[in-house]
């Protein structure tokens, strides 16, 4: 059942910061809905996760937002990131955070193999530098994490941990 918090989201809300979990859960909410997924519920929790569950051919993602960190004298946070050793590190526990979240959700979601976790960021250039540091890991254990990465003007890019999971998303996109 599809929550009315969702069924009434028609536009972006462009007065939220763009790499807010705000508006990184609007842009994947709308993402989802224009590719057929049907939201199943959006989940605020004690320990500060956010999460949206979605379901598409019988398959459901558990997918955990994570924002990304900014003081309040900039507006670029790629710019903020590099100049900012405590932006940098924290960008390092969000992710981690969000990582650790996923694996929490699976566990308390998973009812048969039909669940898929992933996490949606901000297209930021230091969640870019994690990804890309991590990825080595979840290609050689041949394991599946699919990753929103959502821009500046709310559109949304899918990539996975996994490197051999990325090639078949960009060869499905070339078709």
């Amino acid at each position: 059942m599809e929550s009315n918090w969702f069924s009434d989201i028609v536009a972006i809300d462009k007065t939220a910061d763009w790499y807010s979990e705000y508006f990184i859960r609007q842009s994947i909410v709308k993402f989802l809905k224009s590719n057929g997924y049907k939201i199943q519920k959006e989940l605020s929790v004690a320990r500060g996760n956010k999460l949206i569950v979605a379901t598409r051919y019988f398959k459901k993602e558990l997918i955990e937002i994570k924002g990304f960190p900014v003081s309040h004298y900039t507006n670029d946070i790629n710019k903020a990131a590099t100049k900012n050793d405590n932006l940098t590190q924290q960008a390092k526990r969000w992710f981690s955070e969000a990582l650790f979240n996923s694996l929490i959700n699976f566990a308390s979601y998973y009812s048969d193999g039909n669940v898929m976790v992933a996490i949606g960021l901000p297209n930021a250039e230091r969640y870019k530098i994690i990804i890309n540091r991590v990825q080595e890991y979840f290609t050689l254990n041949n394991l599946y994490f699919k990753i929103y990465l959502v821009n500046e003007d709310g559109s949304v890019e899918v990539s996975n941990l996994n490197e051999i999971y990325m090639r078949q998303i960009l060869q499905e996109r070339s078709l």
